[in-house]
């Protein structure tokens, strides 16, 4: 059986229901931990490094969660990153925009915790938290003091868990997102990268705007928001990832905590989401010049093409081409534009 999350809904007046079990003890860092018990509970798999140094350790937890840590000896901070295996080019017909906008409203407030809370939470201890949402997944992340790690998987993991996706709040964002458009749209830089990724993509769903469009967000419904939200916010989608002065095990055994707190089920039978499956893309792209007229000082140039993909076994070759041609000030375009030509100021080149 798979992961479930809470059953939430609220009318207009922004009010929930949430039918998760109730929580439980919150977990504490001064709680005693068992390393070896916990190892048992979370089998460990060292992926790379030495007792000492920095060490890469994988665990995967009852309902599939993947949990993976770097221990990094003498730091003093940590950085905890959630990533849930959804991107915008995951949204079905009606839904473009919403993984974007779910990222925004999963900071306004949970069951648990209110948006002023959830921001206090980390200014409080002089930390930092932030979100990001990208063609192929969402990450919300945060760091702090390694002493503060726990609050932080605390809050982190109730915000994807637990969101209430306020009617209210929906209204109010969906403003704010269409002048994140706006600003977007005001920057020629951005404006040409993604003409060049729609011009190259087609209407292949890689080659949509991660945000979605004015249209989209303006038509995209709050029940819309809340069905990919319950579809892929699920521990089988779920990685957590941290790294810095940490204890794997005790990573472990707070993210298993605070899911099982906030109502997750997380039965030992659930395994990961497997990989994407690579198959060729069927690209109806539209190669030739594209251009975008604006009453700007310079001129913003993208050229490029389709490649390999990223499990191509070739990609290793492709990032020492990368770094050749546009990679750094020794490179061919930056000493040639720049360096001999004094054409421009930025040139560089890069693979996705």
């Amino acid at each position: 059986m798979a992961a479930q999350l809470p059953l939430i809904a609220a009318g207009s007046d922004g009010a929930s229901v949430n039918n998760a079990a109730p929580s439980g003890q919150r977990f504490s860092h001064s709680q005693s931990l068992d390393s070896q018990s916990l190892e048992q509970s979370f089998p460990v798999q060292l992926v790379s490094g030495e007792p000492g140094s920095a060490m890469v350790r994988r665990s995967v937890l009852p309902g599939g969660v993947r949990v993976l840590t770097q221990s990094m000896p003498g730091q003093r901070s940590a950085t905890i990153g959630f990533w849930v295996g959804v991107g915008s080019r995951d949204e079905a017909d009606g839904q473009h925009g919403s993984t974007h906008f779910l990222e925004h409203l999963l900071f306004k407030g949970t069951s648990r915790r209110t948006a002023l809370e959830i921001a206090s939470a980390f200014d409080e201890v002089g930390g930092e938290s932030n979100a990001a949402t990208a063609k192929e997944s969402t990450c919300y992340y945060a760091r702090v003091l390694d002493a503060d790690l726990p609050m932080a998987i605390d809050v982190i993991a109730d915000m994807v868990s637990s969101a209430i996706l306020d009617a209210d709040e929906l209204e109010a964002e969906r403003d704010v997102i269409l002048e994140e458009i706006a600003m977007d749209g005001d920057d020629p830089t951005d404006v040409a990268h993604e003409k060049f990724v729609a011009a190259v993509l087609g209407a292949h769903p890689l080659g949509r705007t991660i945000g979605g469009t004015p249209e989209a967000i303006l038509a995209v419904s709050r029940e819309s928001v809340l069905q990919h939200y319950r579809r892929f916010y699920r521990s089988e989608e779920l990685v957590v990832t941290a790294a810095g002065g940490l204890d794997h095990e005790a990573v472990c055994a707070q993210v298993f905590a605070a899911l099982q707190n906030a109502g997750w089920e997380l039965v030992p039978e659930a395994l990961p989401v497997p990989r994407r499956a690579v198959v060729p893309a069927s690209i109806t792209g539209q190669p030739g010049l594209h251009v975008v007229p604006r009453q700007v000082e310079q001129a913003n140039i993208v050229m490029g093409c389709p490649s390999i993909v990223a499990t191509d076994e070739r990609r290793s070759v492709m990032s020492v081409l990368n770094a050749v041609l546009g990679g750094g000030m020794s490179s061919r375009l930056f000493q040639e534009i720049r360096e001999k030509r004094g054409l421009v100021y930025s040139t560089y080149s890069f693979a996705s």
